[in-house]
């Protein structure tokens, strides 16, 4: 029966609240000048200049039409500028406040003009200046319209939380993704769902009240304990206070099993403290890595980090294998693949890394023939003989155990063969121990002769860790490459 610790919940409740006011307090301040100065340039206003009006209205248009996590990755280059990093909660919250300063800004602008104007008249025939009109009358009579415009704001920013896992940023969204839906955690799922839906509701009903009864005392009071708590939480001490500390990032999931006990390992036998940092894609641990927001990364195997390499030019090498985690094609329709019919429904991971890996082991089987030299990052479009005219269907790795009903074969990847209630031994067509795919302990090249990084080959190779693998992995799931 799946469970949920009770800390680990209330940590990720937290960050979701930490990032949310945070990015709401700055993109409300922010888009409310962006409003007012919005509505004050727009034609027949104190202002008027319609070529500035048009500019900064075509700003926030494009801002609020690019997607979310498009944004995220985006400005990546700009994060970094600005937090000193791109991964964690801090870093989240620069997408999540560019996100919201165009939204909460029309939101200003459109309760701006319904103030009747017949009070800026009598406001500037009482000689009041643009300052005082707009302090005085325009966000006063506006508040309820403003407030509620802001409560939406919330609303929404708790949403685009839910993908601050792909900048390791935590919270209730990373949390129900990474626990719930990746390892076939029900009750992740639904504890996450509920204490959202709480939050949703506390603030709109918040909200609903302050813009009745406007209660901005009281708001003042809550925000200043709100960023009193923030900034404890920002400067509590952690383990990246320690002198030997490494910063390593791994895949959400079962992964972290391990590397808990390998920071057992590390602190009790070499006083190496081990920060252990999840993702939740394949791209963002090498772009940390290179970057300087990790010290090294195991998630990757050789074929995919030459690919990384060969794309982005980063400066990274391999300095020792951990364990090949074999690829198996799962089926609840046959049992072996002579029983594979023709027009047979084929699935297969959407990642280039282990999409070409499955294609790989295809055509090993005789299922197909790829085009020369496509290599270990192939697609189905470098398919040149399909005999049996298989269909593929490319999907995220994730969602492939879930579809085991509807496709023939479905390859899947150790990291969901445990939750999807799996073994290795039920594939119909798995590799072998002589797999080129061993995972990998990838450092940045100047990073790889430093005594605390030789310290962690000798962490990630101890009885220890390898017990815990295999545990989490049995069944030869988990074959050690570096014996």
């Amino acid at each position: 029966m799946h469970e949920i610790a009770f800390l680990p919940l209330i940590k990720a409740t937290w960050e979701t609240i930490y990032m949310v006011f945070i990015a709401s307090f700055i993109s409300i301040l922010v888009g409310l000048m962006l409003g007012v100065f919005l509505y004050l340039t727009a034609k027949k206003q104190t202002l008027e200049n319609t070529f500035i009006h048009r500019l900064l209205g075509t700003i926030v248009n494009v801002t609020r039409s690019v997607p979310f996590i498009i944004l995220m990755i985006s400005i990546i280059p700009l994060t970094r500028f600005l937090v000193g990093t791109t991964i964690g909660t801090n870093a989240a919250i620069v997408p999540l406040t560019l996100a919201a300063i165009p939204f909460f800004a029309r939101v200003a602008e459109n309760a701006l003009a319904q103030v009747p104007y017949g009070l800026i008249e009598a406001a500037h025939a009482m000689g009041a200046s643009t300052w005082q009109t707009v302090t005085k009358v325009l966000i006063p009579e506006s508040l309820p319209a403003l407030i509620r415009g802001a409560t939406l704001t919330v609303i929404g920013l708790i949403g685009y939380s839910a993908m601050a896992g792909v900048v390791g940023g935590g919270g209730l969204g990373e949390l129900a993704i990474n626990y719930g839906y990746q390892q076939f955690n029900i009750a992740v799922m639904l504890e996450t769902v509920i204490i959202l839906i709480a939050l949703v509701q506390l603030i709109q009903m918040l909200g609903d009240t302050l813009a009745k009864r406007r209660r901005v005392k009281a708001l003042f009071y809550a925000s200043v304990l709100l960023w009193a708590a923030c900034f404890t939480y920002e400067f509590w001490p952690s383990a990246a206070s320690h002198t030997n500390t490494l910063r390593i990032g791994i895949m959400s999931g079962s992964p972290e099993k391990i590397m808990a006990v390998a920071q057992q390992v590390a602190q009790k036998e070499y006083g190496l403290h081990l920060q252990i940092v999840t993702f939740s894609d394949y791209v963002q641990p090498n772009t940390a890595l290179n970057n300087g927001s990790i010290d090294a990364n195991i998630f990757q195997h050789g074929p995919y980090l030459e690919a990384q390499i060969k794309a982005h030019h980063y400066p990274l090498t391999a300095i020792a294998k951990t364990f090949v985690y074999p690829m198996g094609f799962y089926s609840q329709t046959i049992t072996h693949l002579s029983q594979l019919k023709e027009g047979a429904v084929i699935a297969i991971p959407n990642d280039p890394s282990n999409g070409g890996r499955a294609l790989l082991i295809l055509q090993k089987a005789g299922l197909i023939k790829l085009k020369a030299g496509s290599g270990t990052l192939a697609t189905v479009r470098d398919i040149t003989d399909n005999p049996r005219h298989l269909q593929f269907k490319v999907m995220d790795a994730a969602q492939l155990p879930r579809v085991l009903k509807d496709a023939d074969l479905v390859a899947i990847t150790n990291d969901f063969v445990g939750p999807a209630g799996l073994s290795i031994g039920q594939a119909v067509l798995k590799e072998g121990s002589d797999s080129p795919y061993a995972n990998l302990i990838v450092v940045r090249d100047q990073d790889k002769t430093k005594p605390l990084i030789q310290t962690l080959v000798t962490v990630m190779h101890s009885k220890a860790v390898l017990h815990e693998t295999e545990k989490v992995f049995p069944d030869g799931a988990a074959i050690p490459a570096w014996k």
